[in-house]
């Protein structure tokens, strides 16, 4: 979090860290806690890790994490009930969950953050992923 002056730290929205600028909380605590080792002579750096956004907009929860856009190398997993409005979109590569992108029913977000952090194998419940932790760990 140094800057290209040794004696100034920058943390936030102002702060491109390889090529990326993060508008999210989570990693400013991160760069905080980079900065505070620093200050205080411990070693320190700055590896950001997925995050999740957990929005509500127009009173409709919303939840997003790592690729949920996908590549050509990717499997996506989709869920709509527009009945209930809900939409689940998950992206798996190597039999592993790498995206989510969830309106609607936004209960299991941090369950398949988890997952992405983690980079742990899918394929145990890869078929009950989309219905969530409680039916995909239950099949299991």
């Amino acid at each position: 979090m140094r800057t290209s002056d040794p004696n100034i730290f920058a943390i936030g929205e102002c702060v491109e860290h390889a090529g990326i600028c993060y508008g999210l909380v989570e990693p400013l605590y991160d760069m905080a806690a980079v900065v505070a080792r620093t200050l205080s002579g411990k070693a320190a750096a700055f590896r950001p890790v997925q995050f999740g956004t957990i929005l509500k907009v127009s009173g409709v929860n919303v939840f997003s994490a790592g690729d949920f856009l996908g590549a050509a190398d990717t499997e996506q997993l989709v869920l709509s009930d527009p009945g209930l409005g809900t939409y689940k979109k998950l992206v798996i590569k190597d039999g592993r969950l790498i995206g989510a992108v969830l309106f609607g029913d936004t209960v299991d977000g941090l369950w398949y953050l988890e997952l992405m952090r983690s980079g742990a194998s899918i394929e145990a419940f890869r078929q009950d992923l989309v219905f969530g932790r409680a039916f995909a760990c239950a099949a299991a």
